[in-house]
This record gives structure tokens, C-alpha cells and sequence, in this order.
């Protein structure tokens, strides 16, 4: 008869065997707006990149009700319901963060407005109820947050994104690494936005992990979702 320590200790090793063959295995390739993306193993720590060519980069401009009309996916797949909450989190495009008063309200007089900048967009969302946000979305600018956002930030938190252009859509990739006190995890999400009927088309894949620091466990989930975004004009 086997003893008890020995064979908690086989258990425990089998366990450990198991959580790196599934951290191993949690890659591949799905189509995201019919674009393809790679998803390296998490625990690779490199953000997801697509091929990027400036010349491919799609005319954003206008200005689109900030509440959208899902087309695809689960309704809580993504956090897309609202076009300022979605580029705020999980995008956390920089100057989004900062406070102010009032606080964001969504409603269906909210729109969020799309300018070409020289290295990207501006973004303005109003809310019409006296609430303003403005921010910045970068082409390819892999960074660890902006300055403003830091302090919002748990320690041991990490951001780091990036975006650029392909097939007539730009493409956002974003991955936050967190921990905690008994476990540690990455959630990583592609965004793809392009113009569609006059309006912008947003579809997201998520993929989040999520590994036990004391115990060997480990879980994945993975959702994807679309919703479109009517231009303001249409919708007073």
C-alpha cells in the first residue's frame, strides 16, 4: 500500500504536469473580423501582433453613438455594450482614465468621435449629460500605460498595447498582466474596428488565464463578440 506523503506528492506532481501541458496548449489561431491572429502561449509573455502596413489603415473619421447594436457573440462577452466603456477598458487608451466630473453616464444621446491624428486618432466622448473624456489611440505603440494611468494601477499590474493596420481595418492588441495574492493571470483581447453602412464596426476576441500560485491550477476562457456603432448623425 502506497503511502499517504508519497502519494500526495505523485498527485501534486501530476497536477503540475497537467496545469503546463494546458498552459502550453492555450495558443492557436482564430479569425477575428476575418482576419487571422496567432495567439502565442500566454505564458510567453509576448503581446499578440498582426501584420501592420500604414497603407492599409481605414478612414475612422466621424463621429458614432456611444451605445451599439451587437451583430455577433455572447451580450456579456465583452465589455462592448458602450463604445467610451470599451475603449476605456480593456483598451485603456491614454487620457480616457482621467477624472472628471461628472462621471460618465451612458445614454443614447452619448457619442464617441473619431479624428485622424499624425500618429493615430483622437478620440472625444460626451455623454451629453455634461460628462467629457478625451483620449488618444496610437499606431504602433507598444507601452507599459500611460503616465495617468499608473496610479490607477495594482501592484504588480502590467499593460502593454499596440495597434496598426491591415486588410482595411485597424487592429488594437492589448495584454494586462495581474497578480494577486494566490494567483497570477493574463488577460489579453484583440479589437478590430473598421467603417460599416456609415457607422464602426468593432469586433474583440478574449482570451484570459489565469494560473494558481499555491495550489496547481489553471483556467482559460475565450469569448468574441461584435457590435456596431451608428453614426450620431442618424440618431439625434
Amino acid at each position: 500500500m502506497i503511502p499517504e506523503a508519497p502519494r500526495a506528492g505523485r498527485a501534486i506532481r501530476y497536477a503540475a504536469a497537467a496545469l503546463a501541458c494546458a498552459a502550453l496548449a492555450a495558443c492557436g489561431v482564430s479569425r477575428v473580423d476575418e482576419v487571422s491572429v496567432k495567439w502565442p502561449p500566454f505564458k510567453d509573455g509576448t503581446l499578440v501582433a498582426l501584420p501592420s502596413d500604414l497603407a492599409q489603415c481605414p478612414d475612422l473619421a466621424g463621429v458614432y453613438r456611444a451605445q451599439g447594436e451587437r451583430r455577433e457573440g455572447d451580450p456579456q462577452a465583452a465589455l462592448l455594450k458602450d463604445l467610451h466603456d470599451f475603449l476605456l477598458y480593456p483598451l485603456d487608451l491614454p487620457g480616457l482614465r482621467a477624472t472628471s466630473e461628472p462621471a460618465w453616464r451612458s445614454s443614447p444621446a452619448a457619442t464617441v468621435a473619431f479624428s485622424r491624428a499624425a500618429d493615430g486618432w483622437d478620440v472625444l466622448a460626451l455623454d451629453g449629460q455634461g460628462a467629457r473624456a478625451a483620449g488618444r489611440l496610437p499606431l504602433l505603440a507598444a507601452a507599459d500605460g500611460a503616465p495617468e494611468d499608473e496610479s490607477l494601477r495594482r501592484p504588480g499590474d502590467a499593460l502593454r498595447r499596440e495597434a496598426g493596420c491591415t486588410q482595411g481595418r485597424l487592429w488594437v492588441s492589448v495584454r494586462h498582466d495581474w497578480r494577486q495574492h494566490e494567483s497570477t493571470g493574463v488577460r489579453r483581447h484583440v479589437a478590430i474596428l473598421r467603417k460599416e453602412s456609415g457607422g464602426l464596426l468593432v469586433t474583440v476576441q478574449r482570451e484570459s488565464d489565469t494560473i494558481g500560485m499555491l495550489l496547481p491550477w489553471y483556467t482559460n476562457d475565450s469569448s468574441q463578440a461584435q457590435y456596431w456603432f451608428a453614426p450620431a448623425a442618424d440618431h439625434p
